[in-house]
């Protein structure tokens, strides 16, 4: 009886054991429950639409409507003080690192401290006698409550006085930025040194140096429902058709994304065929191409905080074109061009060719070189379209990876991974040695074509065009270049014609191809693009502009 009540006692204290960490249990669930909650509705927190308030002549009240649209950000500082002759409450606010600190101290406030500035002036026209002292370059005085906050976000400073129901808006912006460099991706030999940067400002001075002409226009608009990001459209005043600025103005004007970061989110909205893999807006880093481009009757549209200038309309031709074509000879220039039509059909075509004359039309091939690709493939496993797809492949990641390492490897890892890649496999004998000739030379030829984004859909058809030749041969081959050429010819860019001046719209005016495949000597190129449509459709010769 002892023992089993001992039993029972035992099984009663554990129970009540596991019953107090239950309860525990419960209590941190709850506890955690409860903080989840908190943390769930400060991320449902309404969004602050600055418009919305509206300034008072108290300055306690429009300090407490700032702070309640910029909470809890914490980089954002209010220094209060006393006007000293006037004896006025005010505040100054700033956001860290984005003002010059050491010149709001030494400039606004010891200014605002002083016993001279403000003193005859009298209520309600305090923030004007404050405007005329400041020694600032560029002082405003709003009631707007956004575009106070869009001011103090972008770097300026705000002062508030009480019993005025406005502030005062001065620039004292130190941003810091990248210098201008050279080029990147558009390298030159006897071209301007100079690329734009991620500054707006600084791009269009660069461009305000080389066209100093009051036509040439700069037109600025915010675009961004959430985070405005200034844009601006660029065009030649008197060259350019009117039409094509509006066109310009009112795609962008229509925008209602959330944040525009760069011209590469802007051209995917301005697209005219957002779902073709060919680029139709021109993107560039060099000012002297955005000058000439404009000098056409083209406009350009620039993003700040992006260091690329999107020019519009694009043609095929505009992805083909180099700097140099224009520093150099015209015949050498006109060579040159050719070489990337040239590199840009091969870059595409060459394994697809490969694997029909191998596979469906050996008789084409010379009898030497028909023994030499029949020897190198004895004892291969895979059919010459399983080899030229996997060691596409394997150019793609290698392209890829040299793309994305960083500048001091990359390269290295792409020629030698690709050399050594190459090498194991056919002495393997997993793939053929003319394979990896053909995918070589087909590497070598895309470079050559100098511009990325339009190198990206012509890596994208090899595959499709490598199946088309598997299953049809030369005819396969022939019908998918054929439905590309289709493609192209539906595209447009602003309304103007992809393969413009090739087209049959433009074809009857030849004075066009002379910048298309060749590039004509300078004294030959005296009218500008009739597709463009522009003004004044003379380069040469008597000009109003």
């Amino acid at each position: 009886m002892k023992e089993d009540c001992r039993d029972k006692e035992s099984l009663f204290a554990d129970m009540e054991y596991k019953l107090r960490n239950l309860r525990s249990f419960i209590t941190h669930a709850r506890d955690i429950e409860s903080g989840m909650e908190v943390i769930v509705n400060s991320l449902r927190a309404s969004y602050q639409f600055p418009a919305t308030y509206l300034l008072a002549e108290d300055i306690a009240v429009n300090l407490g409507q700032i702070k309640e649209i910029i909470s809890p950000s914490n980089d954002i500082t209010i220094r209060e003080f006393i006007i000293t002759a006037a004896g006025v409450r005010a505040a100054v606010i700033f956001v860290q690192d984005m003002t010059d600190e050491k010149y709001i101290s030494q400039t606004i406030l010891s200014q605002l401290l002083s016993p001279v500035v403000g003193e005859t002036a009298v209520i309600g026209q305090l923030l004007e006698a404050i405007q005329d002292s400041l020694t600032a370059a560029a002082v405003t005085v709003t009631t707007d409550m956004a575009e106070i906050i869009k001011r103090l976000l972008s770097g300026d400073t705000v002062l508030l006085v009480d019993t005025e129901a406005a502030a005062l808006i001065i620039t004292t912006r130190k941003l810091e930025q990248r210098a201008i460099s050279e080029p990147s991706s558009e390298p030159t030999i006897r071209g301007p040194r100079d690329a734009f940067t991620e500054s707006l400002r600084v791009n269009i001075t660069l461009l305000r140096r080389r066209l100093n002409n009051p036509n040439f226009i700069v037109k600025k608009m915010a675009i961004g429902k959430r985070s405005e990001n200034t844009v601006a459209l660029l065009y030649f005043r008197g060259i350019t058709n009117p039409n094509l600025v509006y066109e310009a103005e009112e795609r962008l004007k229509k925008l209602t994304v959330d944040v525009v970061g760069s011209t590469g989110l802007l051209e995917n909205l301005i697209d005219d065929h957002p779902y073709s893999p060919f680029p139709t807006l021109f993107a560039t880093e060099r000012p002297d191409k955005v000058v000439a481009a404009m000098m056409d009757g083209k406009i350009a549209i620039m993003v700040d905080n992006s260091p690329y200038v999107t020019v519009a309309p694009a043609t095929i031709g505009d992805f083909l074109q180099a700097g140099d074509d224009y520093y150099e000879n015209w015949i050498v220039g006109s060579l040159l061009r050719f070489t990337r039509y040239f590199a840009a059909f091969f870059s595409m075509v060459t394994p697809a060719i490969y694997v029909a004359l191998t596979t469906f039309h050996p008789g084409l091939i010379p009898a030497p070189l028909t023994l030499t690709i029949a020897e190198a493939r004895m004892g291969i496993p895979f059919p010459a379209v399983v080899e030229a797809i996997a060691m596409e492949i394997a150019l793609e990641i290698l392209q890829e990876a040299g793309v994305r390492m960083p500048k001091t490897i990359g390269p290295a890892v792409s020629i030698v991974g690709g050399l050594v890649l190459g090498d194991a496999a056919v002495r393997a004998g997993l793939i053929s040695a003319p394979v990896v000739v053909v995918i070589a030379f087909t590497a070598i030829v895309s470079f050559a074509i100098g511009n990325y984004r339009l190198s990206l859909p012509l890596r994208f058809f090899r595959i499709p065009l490598i199946f088309a030749a598997s299953a049809l041969g030369m005819f396969g081959v022939v019908m998918g270049v054929m439905v590309i050429v289709v493609h192209l010819s539906i595209l447009e860019s602003f309304g103007e014609p992809y393969l413009a001046p090739l087209t049959p719209k433009n074809s009857a005016r030849l004075s066009d191809w002379k910048d298309s495949v060749v590039v004509a000597p300078a004294v030959a190129m005296q009218t500008r693009p009739a597709y463009l449509e522009p003004t004044d459709s003379r380069k040469m010769g008597d000009d109003d502009g």
